[in-house]
């Protein structure tokens, strides 16, 4: 008889769990809709580089570093 009193309580915290975590995500998804929640595996992680605006000017690779590596050891 006690085994099924341990099984209602782990089963009821489980469920109070599951629906916290739902509660949680659905709140931060408040103003989303069902449409765009289903496309968001497709959507990029970056946008592409014309939305970004200008890209500043790269330094020339003409100039040697200011402290070259030192030469490989040789045993």
């Amino acid at each position: 008889m006690p085994v099924l009193w341990i099984t209602v309580i782990l089963s009821l915290l489980l469920a109070l769990v599951f629906l916290a975590l739902f509660v949680k995500e659905h709140r931060r998804f408040h103003f989303g809709s069902p449409e765009r929640s289903a496309l968001l595996p497709l959507e990029d992680d970056a946008p592409p580089a014309s939305a970004r605006g200008p890209q500043p000017a790269q330094p020339s690779t003409s100039t040697p570093p200011a402290n070259p590596p030192p030469p490989p050891r040789r045993s």
